[in-house]
């Protein structure tokens, strides 16, 4: 009674397993592409393509109860090469994926104002920045 029940937890572990390594080429092929600023589908199933230089729009936004007066900015951005991002997924050609963090990565600041490369100065803006760099 023992040995069924024990392969079936086995096989269900596995199976689990192989589902976090995401859908196949083949799989993601057969999803729409939705370019951005482009209606999506419904069910949300579909490949976001982001086209190498067009703007793509980005609010930055400082909100809060300790402030009086918060202030956003919309920036745009364009990125160099066309990408292809399905979940956790990410392509260059809409092809071949690789999970997003083996080929993109990145890093996230805040200075307050006054603050200027970890010292206080009294007189610099604030900073909230992001980088994204290719791996």
């Amino acid at each position: 009674m023992k040995t069924p029940l024990g392969i079936a937890i086995i096989a269900l572990s596995l199976s689990a397993c192989a589902g976090l390594s995401g859908p196949s080429p083949e799989e993601i092929s057969r999803l729409p592409v939705v370019r951005f600023g482009s209606p999506a589908p419904a069910d949300g199933n579909f490949v976001l393509y982001y086209p190498a230089g067009v703007d793509l729009p980005v609010v930055a936004k400082i909100d809060g109860t300790l402030f009086s007066k918060p202030d956003q900015a919309k920036l745009n951005i364009r990125i160099k090469q066309d990408i292809y991002i399905y979940h956790n997924q990410i392509s260059f050609d809409g092809k071949t994926w690789s999970n997003g963090q083996d080929k993109v990565g990145g890093k996230f600041w805040l200075a307050l104002p006054g603050d200027k490369d970890g010292k206080r100065d009294g007189q610099s803006p604030g900073e909230l920045a992001a980088e994204f760099n290719l791996r």
